[in-house]
């Protein structure tokens, strides 16, 4: 059996506002570092280009060929730096190495063009090292000439960190913030749940009063109403259920207790000396004796047939096609002698109906209870009409008795209902019955005068297939 998945209303919340919020951080935090690069190389390339400029300015042709007007005091200055190493380097297209770090490369990765000047990326001595060069024309010297100055990347890298830091430190400070703001908002906004389930937590079968929908915000409105619904719905069920029980036992207590009190006549006559005077008395007993268990009987199985008529017992039943016509002869079959012996002429009309979709043991429960009723409260010599139809798919039982008079057929339907029936026989329940079985197949049952305006015409109509 499948566990049912559970999740977290307020854990779903907080993901679904989070993760966007996480998804733009981290974006955020992309183009703060691709920033905060392109300012630091921006600053240093500046830097790296001033400084091949000013070496270049320093460079002289005399006859001894191409030099570098640069004291040695003036190159300490100019290599010193606190946190990177600074290189430089002379050469030309037929000098080849004038002076400067000789293995400096003329090339590299990344070339871009700054101002005058070519900038690269390339490694030297296994570190990653920024060049500027600048190529001075062959008519100033002679040949052409290639300036270079180079420099590691620390200081790029440690102003990078700084307005990396400065930028997202900010925001995660912003981001806490939300997730606060937002998880209080959360539980603030969840509150109404809450509170609406300690409210239902403290109702019981004894008291469904409907939830206090004060301060419940709109969105949750439609919740409560339903609920508020349910309640409603159930409490007028426990309510039917009892008064249910309580006609039940109304009804049991009567058979039951004329049931016993024959027992008590019977069992006194037995034990009495057995006379041919007393045997009649005897008879009578017994006659009635059988007649209230007989009652009690029925009365238990329609109890039995109201139960499993109701929707909830089924649920798991599975519909099979029912032809009408048949099932009607078959059960008409069965209720002719009964009819025969108060001389009523049962008979059978219409031809074969387009199959329904039900429950056969239910429908003949229902066409059961209404010949019952039909041949019980008929006088004798009459007749009772079976009659089956299509489009739509209908049963109707007419007799000539006496039937129900119209301003009581719309209470005929209910439990325990006798109308003014006084003959001690009956409970009440066919026509409820019939009733229950109708609405679980989607139909109806309707009442109508019977034969020639006497009587009683009690017609099924099925749902149409679907």
């Amino acid at each position: 059996m499948l566990e049912t998945q559970r999740f977290s209303l307020r854990g779903r919340l907080l993901s679904r506002l989070l993760v966007p919020m996480l998804l733009l951080f981290a974006i955020s935090g992309m183009a703060s570092y691709l920033l905060a690069t392109h300012f630091a190389n921006s600053v240093y390339d500046d830097w790296l280009y001033d400084s091949v400029n000013s070496l270049a300015l320093d460079l002289q042709y005399t006859e001894k060929g191409i030099g570098l007007d640069f004291p040695a005091s003036a190159q300490r200055l100019f290599e010193w730096d606190d946190a990177d190493v600074i290189y430089y380097k002379i050469s030309g297209d037929s000098s080849g190495y004038i002076t400067g770090r000789a293995d400096l490369p003329l090339g590299g990765r990344n070339t871009r063009q700054h101002r005058a000047a070519t900038l690269f990326e390339s490694a030297l001595g296994g570190e990653e090292v920024h060049i500027a060069m600048l190529e001075l024309p062959a008519s100033h010297y002679g040949e052409r000439v290639f300036v270079q100055v180079a420099e590691t990347g620390q200081k790029r890298s440690r102003l990078t960190r700084e307005i990396l830091v400065g930028t997202l430190l900010p925001q995660i400070l912003l981001i806490a913030v939300a997730i606060a703001v937002i998880g209080s908002s959360i539980r603030s906004a969840l509150a109404p749940l809450h509170s609406l389930a300690t409210q239902l937590s403290e109702r019981d079968h004894r008291g469904l009063r409907p939830i206090n929908e004060v301060g419940v915000p709109t969105e949750v409105q439609p919740l409560t109403q339903a609920l508020n619904a349910l309640l409603a719905r159930l409490d007028t069920a426990l309510v039917a259920q009892r008064k249910f029980i309580a006609d039940a036992a109304h009804q049991l207590r009567t058979p039951l207790t004329a049931l016993k009190l024959h027992l008590d006549q019977a069992q006194r006559e037995i034990q009495e000396p057995v006379e041919p005077v007393a045997l009649p008395a005897l008879r009578r007993t017994l006659t009635q004796l059988r007649s209230s268990s007989d009652r009690a009987v029925r009365l238990s199985n329609q109890l039995l047939s109201l139960a499993r008529s109701e929707p909830e017992a089924q649920q798991s039943h599975v519909p099979e096609s029912i032809d009408l016509h048949a099932l009607a002869l078959e059960t008409g079959a069965e209720w002719v002698p009964r009819a025969l012996q108060k001389n009523i002429e049962l008979s059978l009309e219409g031809a074969s109906s387009s199959p329904v979709q039900g429950n056969a043991a239910l429908i003949r429960e229902a066409l059961n209870n209404l010949l019952d009723n039909a041949v019980k409260y008929h006088p004798g010599n009459g007749h009772i009409v079976l009659t089956v139809s299509a489009a739509p798919a209908t049963i109707s039982v007419d007799d000539d008795g006496p039937g129900i008079p119209p301003e009581q057929r719309a209470q005929a339907f209910q439990r325990f209902h006798r109308g003014d029936r006084n003959s001690g026989e009956g409970s009440g329940l066919g026509l409820a019955i019939v009733q229950e079985i109708m609405a679980i197949h989607g139909g109806r049952a309707e009442l109508s005068d019977g034969l020639s305006g006497r009587g009683l015409n009690v017609t099924l109509v099925f749902a149409p297939p679907k």
